[in-house]
């Protein structure tokens, strides 16, 4: 499904054409053209927003041919037959929605007929175009209401997928490093890489706004890549501005689960590390842990291509959803990541700062690091520090950074003394 520019005057399918289209008007106007009062090509009906067609209209209480031909400049979302047949193979939920609509419409079809039709109230072709197109079932009155409803949040959902593949093909998403620093010395150590879409009219939007729809639709695992991509091309740059080589400095970069469905994403993340040239150690690959339990066989065997490449991997948002020791065990990971929740819950319920302490030491047994999230205060900071933490990240450090802004950060670790 794609939403298409159309001028005034187009032609859009004649009567008794076949058509591989059906479409649904997102803007402007478009006219129905058949039999009627002005001839073989009347106006029978002029459809607007929301109006769903095909080749077949509802004219004179049946379903006949006719022809479409655009009013006004419009914007049509058009929908391919064979696209249509995919969707409900696969059991889409958008298009099941939009075979419910068509459904509905043609069993209470409300459009506006022009207004030379409605002057000539007394002619029987009128009256009868009326009867066909202004019939309404009151007992589907609610249920055509809910389905417009859904309509509109589909029409959402399928513009935002439009815009993520634009944004995609234009390279329209860029990160934000958020530094990661060690303790007790607190200096720079590495950086997150969190996702920004820097769009067009709305600005910068924030992860939020368009990851789940990016999930729904696995065009996520294109901005996944976009990131690493980014995040090694950065990597000189931030190893030069804080003095060289030698520093120790990595760049984690957060992988969804979908990457997880097949090997293809070790052969990404190889060319991506060879024509960059960055060293693979630097390189720390983050994962939730829904994505260790969906195929723990995939993903076991991905990881473990994955290290192989010299990358090191870090287990996000720990504690949080279905942590098992099992995994830890199973699992080739490096390092864990305590969830912000438990850090801004440390100061009112002391059971966090067990559960903290507990994830520390259960790191340790098995050789892997720990970062803190959500650290916004040097109560904070001091607090983790004492649980044993050997690094942190939060806005008490710095928040999320555009990468001119991130390279001025690392420039100032060279050369100041531990904050």
């Amino acid at each position: 499904m794609r939403l298409q520019s159309f001028k005034s005057g187009s032609l859009l399918f004649s009567a008794g054409e076949p058509r591989d289209n059906a479409y649904l008007i997102e803007k402007g106007t478009v006219d129905i053209l058949g039999p009627g009062p002005e001839g073989p090509q009347s106006v029978l009906a002029r459809l607007g927003p929301g109006d769903v067609f095909g080749e077949m209209a509802l004219i004179d209480g049946g379903l006949r041919s006719a022809a479409a031909v655009v009013a006004t400049d419009a914007e049509l979302f058009v929908i391919p037959r064979g696209a249509l047949g995919d969707r409900v193979r696969e059991m889409d939920p958008i298009l099941s929605l939009m075979v419910a609509l068509l459904v509905e419409r043609y069993r209470t079809v409300r459009v506006n007929l022009p207004e030379s039709i409605r002057q000539d109230q007394m002619s029987a072709v009128a009256q009868a175009l009326d009867r066909a197109t202004h019939y309404e079932m009151p007992e589907d009155a609610a249920r055509l209401s809910e389905l417009w409803g859904q309509r509109d949040n589909a029409i959402k959902e399928l513009k935002l997928e439009q815009e993520l593949r634009r944004g995609i093909e234009k390279g329209e998403f860029i990160p934000a490093l958020q530094p990661i620093v060690s303790l007790p010395g607190r200096r720079l150590v590495g950086f997150e890489t969190l996702v920004r879409w820097n769009h067009p009219d709305r600005g910068l939007v924030f992860p939020d706004e368009f990851i789940p729809a990016a999930e729904r639709t696995n065009l996520v695992q294109f901005i996944d890549h976009m990131m690493l991509q980014k995040a090694c091309e950065l990597m000189p740059d931030l190893l030069s501005d804080m003095g060289g080589d030698d520093v120790p400095l990595f760049i984690s970069v957060n992988l969804s689960g979908i990457n997880f469905e097949n090997l293809d994403i070790i052969q990404s993340v190889r060319e991506t590390l060879i024509h960059s040239g960055v060293d693979p150690h630097r390189i720390k690959l983050e994962i939730t842990e829904s994505a260790l339990i969906d195929d723990p066989e995939k993903t076991e065997q991905v990881l473990r291509g994955l290290r192989a490449l010299g990358v090191t991997i870090a287990l996000d948002d720990f504690g949080t959803g279905y942590s098992s020791l099992g995994y830890l065990h199973r699992f080739p990971i490096d390092s864990i990541k305590v969830d912000r929740s438990f850090v801004s819950q440390m100061h009112d319920a002391p059971r966090s700062i067990d559960i903290i302490r507990a994830i520390v030491g259960l790191a340790h047994n098995f050789k892997m690091d720990v970062v803190a999230e959500g650290l916004e205060t040097e109560q904070d900071v001091q607090m983790i520090n004492a649980l044993g933490c050997e690094m942190a990240q939060g806005y008490f450090f710095a928040k999320p950074l555009m990468p001119a802004q991130a390279r001025e950060f690392a420039q100032g670790f060279a050369v100041r003394k531990p904050i």
